[in-house]
């Protein structure tokens, strides 16, 4: 008799349904992670009005003093295309950020509003772009949409959610793990991967019991709430739940805040990735994102003018030299401690010293600077990587 295995299920949504659970899960873990680095977060409730609400302290808008809310509905897909406008309507975080923007005003909360979505937006829609940046209204055609999407009319009400409305790219499902538990080393420095691991696991698991609203031994003194309400028992996460944890890091001094935050919310590109992966120095990161952002300016330039190429085999064959030049400097340094800024700095120099052997026709005007970025572009697409540290080590 043939295993039921092999038999193609009539449904599977079952998997697809808990594996966004769990990228829902890792996504509140890292409101977590700010609270163990001794950040504004206060306390973060998961499933109650929202997928995920963090409460902070000291933001300017707060002029009392008092506590500022992010209510965070969490989307996720399978593709890996940039988000447009009608890809975040599709999905829906809108409804339900109206629905909880109809529920908490006049409450006296200051709060914003939270579409995370998995993946990163379209640079080129400018509706989806206003939209991120709490600019809907000014935006005619995002307003007109969102509206029609809503059923609302398109009055102050309506303008004044789009301004408390923020799109917040998020780290894709096969990287979020791997960025959490690096931070969580970052806070820990000197304790064994596998301690890392433990403790990170340890994160998660109290995460999914908050989000299935299962309270542990004590969790009306660990609220630190009056007679917490029947709907948020079990569900909120305070500093006070996680102090066990905080006890077994050890947080350096030269960990800042601002750095953490942008570890864990930052979309992080496969170059990125590939340049921690090797040990990169921030500073070579920083130079990374830059030339890739300068080359990729150059060449759109050069398109709108019409002096680009029209055949691609042009641009083939100079991606093909800097991948070949690229691979030959990696293979020279991947014994090295911090093989991405040894494999940076030399391809840098070469591509410098010796632009016309890579851009012979020219498409970069043989210029090194930018023929560095174009290999970050290369890099980005996953041709090639900047070494491997534990490898080297």
């Amino acid at each position: 008799m043939a295993d039921p295995i092999e038999t193609e299920a009539p449904d599977d949504s079952g998997s697809v349904t808990l594996r966004r659970y769990e990228y829902q899960v890792h996504i509140a873990a890292q409101a977590v992670l700010e609270m163990l680095a001794g950040g504004t977060v206060q306390h973060v409730t998961c499933e109650h009005i929202e997928d995920i609400v963090v409460a902070r302290s000291g933001d300017p808008r707060c002029v009392d003093g008092g506590l500022f809310w992010d209510f965070q509905q969490i989307k996720t897909r399978d593709s890996v295309e940039p988000w447009s406008l009608k890809d975040v309507i599709s999905k829906k975080p809108l409804k339900s950020l109206w629905r909880t923007h109809t529920a908490v005003r006049g409450n006296g909360l200051v709060y914003q509003l939270t579409a995370g979505i998995e993946g990163h937006l379209d640079p080129g829609d400018a509706p989806v772009t206003a939209l991120s940046k709490g600019e809907g209204a000014q935006n005619v055609n995002c307003r007109k949409r969102v509206a029609a999407h809503l059923g609302v009319p398109q009055d102050d009400a309506l303008d004044g959610f789009l301004g408390l409305v923020r799109i917040r790219p998020l780290a894709r499902r096969e990287d979020v793990e791997a960025r959490n538990t690096r931070v969580l080393a970052d806070l820990g420095p000197g304790l064994p991967m596998s301690t890392i691991d433990a403790l990170y696991n340890e994160l998660l698991r109290r995460t999914r019991e908050a989000t299935q609203g299962r309270p542990p031994v004590r969790w009306t003194e660990l609220l630190a709430v009056d007679s917490p309400p029947a709907a948020v028992l079990g569900k909120r996460i305070t500093a006070a739940v996680i102090d066990d944890v905080r006890q077994r890091l050890t947080r350096p001094d030269h960990v800042l805040l601002e750095d953490l935050s942008e570890a864990i919310h930052g979309p992080e590109t496969a170059l990125v990735r590939k340049l921690r992966q090797g040990a990169a120095s921030k500073e070579v990161i920083e130079e990374a994102k830059m030339l890739r952002a300068q080359a990729d300016h150059y060449r759109l330039k050069e398109q709108a003018l019409g002096t680009w190429p029209d055949s691609p085999s042009v641009e083939t064959d100079l991606d093909q030299r800097l991948l070949l030049l690229a691979r030959r400097i990696g293979r020279s340094h991947k014994e090295q401690p911090q093989p991405a800024d040894a494999i940076f700095d030399t391809l840098q120099t070469a591509l410098h010293d010796n632009p016309g052997a890579v851009d012979r026709h020219p498409l970069y005007a043989q210029d090194g600077v930018l023929l560095m970025g174009r290999a970050c572009a290369v890099s980005d697409e996953c041709r090639f990587n900047w070494g491997d540290a534990r490898d080297a080590s």
